[in-house]
């Protein structure tokens, strides 16, 4: 394998699928943002591949990974994450959380919109507000939300009706609206039907329009708060679904980024005069969930015997194709706050003891996976044949994705086994542990998991905002949920990007998956 392959410790997540085209109604902004009309090497649009429809450009649908890939470089938020997972401001100059986590203050640095109008305290207060009114998409993150107090044009205190320290980092996805421009053109819905094909931010670059259908232009915005000529002069995104597709035009020449690629293709690739080939670990986790409430996968015995059981390097090295490594714990491994933990390994003589000593023979089990992931297929059955080594029989069962969640409301309900991905909107470890392991999160408690040291844990780490006190927490949680078992967690995935070296700055995204776009420069 060329040496251009390697990986990069950043972070991201998978994808999310979406439906309906958008409208080519693409309207360019004022004259506030300007192009480049000296020329230069910057001039020739870089072109980015993308995967399925894009229903919308409005912020609020920021939790699909196709309308964060271009809402990231249209918008701003107020905070973001570095490469060390730290939160670090963007739009905020200062934020200060207060310490019992109920409230944050924050100070805004001098940004503009891309209509030159300034970005004010009240588009803040506004934006927080739509979110929560609207009550969908991204206001997921936005748990215990009470209001915004202007304190000045630059300057206002976030208030939550109970300590929440994940709210801090949930801001990291919450994209900030020019309020007047949106105010204008709100219609019955709060405008959301405006920002499906609009731009209402301050980011790096304006949406160009009129934009064909899956084609979108974006002109880089020159009077940034961040700007930086290196960027890329215009930006074009195409969507290509096909991952042999992206491969040929990259070849070709006629894209400069993809991050669709298979295993596969992204080998065929490697080496490809002009072309970098990338494998990116990103936070996202293969996982089987157990109900640990019901049948026999309520007994720790046998859970922990079937995670014995599994082959996690064949599966990460033919079905995965090596992109990624072996878990340790409930966290993927690009999480900060992650205990000493060894990674999972196969071990069936003492699978077959753990079984026998619990008493537990002539065992079927059953175990649901989403057949339209080609990847889950075989790792069923590679588990299936894993358990018939150690004496366990395994039904395999076919479950659409909205009927798994409907099945998540209950704990009679819960599927024995299910293969699953988790992954995160943002990299703070509180997000997947809480919506995982707290058993009050009906819905997204996989495993109808109730620990009451876990529950305090994670309800003590919400309640404080000394980030080194909440990260012990964070690891006292992790080792109880590895003791009881709760999953098979098998390995951190890796998302494969490649792109043409006229490019550079090509990594994965900060906050969100695929490409951080704002990093790209024209070599």
């Amino acid at each position: 394998m060329s040496t251009e392959r390697k990986m990069l410790a950043r972070k991201g997540f998978g994808y999310a699928l979406i439906g309906l085209a958008v409208t080519s109604s693409l309207v360019a902004c004022t004259s506030a943002a300007r192009t480049d009309a000296d020329g230069g090497p910057g001039d020739r649009p870089v072109v980015l591949a993308y995967q399925n429809q894009i229903s919308t450009l409005d912020p609020i649908r920021a939790d699909y990974a196709q309308t964060n890939f271009v809402d990231q470089a249209l918008y701003d938020t107020l905070v973001t994450y570095d490469a060390d997972n730290e939160i670090v401001g963007q739009l905020a100059s200062e934020f200060v959380p207060s310490p019992d986590a109920r409230s944050i203050q924050m100070t805004l640095r001098a940004a503009t919109f891309h209509d030159g109008a300034p970005v004010t305290a009240e588009d803040v207060r506004y934006t927080l507000d739509r979110t929560a009114a609207l009550g969908q998409g991204i206001a997921g993150q936005m748990t215990g939300y009470l209001g915004t107090t202007v304190t000045g044009p630059q300057s206002l205190t976030i208030e939550l009706t109970e300590p929440n320290s994940l709210f801090l980092g949930a801001l990291s996805k919450i994209y900030i609206l020019n309020s007047a421009l949106v105010k204008a053109n709100e219609g019955t819905d709060r405008g959301q039907a405006y920002l499906a094909g609009h731009d209402a931010g301050s980011g790096p670059y304006f949406l160009a329009g009129p934009g064909g259908a899956d084609t979108y232009t974006l002109t880089r915005f020159d009077d940034y708060w961040a700007g930086d000529a290196g960027r890329p002069a215009s930006l074009v995104y195409r969507r290509i679904d096909e991952s042999a597709t992206q491969s040929a035009e990259l070849k070709a020449g006629n894209i400069d980024v993809s991050f669709g690629l298979t295993n596969a293709d992204a080998e065929a690739l490697d080496g490809f005069s002009g072309v970098t080939v990338q494998s990116q670990p990103v936070n996202l986790q293969a996982n089987i969930f157990f109900n640990v409430m019901n049948g026999p996968t309520a007994n720790k015995a046998v859970r922990q015997a079937i995670q014995l059981a599994y082959d996690y390097t064949g599966g990460l090295a033919t079905i995965r194709g090596g992109n990624g490594s072996i878990a340790t714990g409930p966290l993927p491994g690009q999480f900060s706050c992650r205990p000493e933990m060894p990674a999972y390994g196969q071990d069936l003589r003492q699978a077959k003891k753990l079984l026998s000593d619990a008493g537990m023979s002539d065992l079927t089990l059953t175990m649901k996976f989403q057949p339209v992931f080609k990847e889950q297929e075989r790792e069923a059955t590679l588990l299936q044949s894993n358990l018939a080594q150690i004496g366990v029989t395994l039904d395999l069962e076919p479950i659409a994705y909205a009927d798994y969640l409907s099945a998540l409301k209950s704990p009679d309900s819960i599927p024995q086994m299910m293969l699953a991905t988790d992954f995160a909107q943002y990299p703070d470890p509180g997000v997947m542990l809480v919506k995982t392991y707290k058993s009050d999160q009906v819905g997204t408690n996989k495993s109808g998991y109730i620990n009451p040291t876990v529950d305090e844990l994670l309800g003590r780490a919400a309640e404080t905002s000394d980030a080194g006190a909440r990260c012990d927490l964070y690891k006292q949680a992790q080792e109880d949920i590895r003791n009881d078992a709760v999953a098979v967690n098998m390995y951190t995935l890796g998302q494969t990007t490649a792109h043409s070296n006229r490019v550079t700055g090509v990594g994965p995204a900060v906050v969100g998956s695929g490409v951080w776009v704002p990093a790209i420069r024209v070599a």
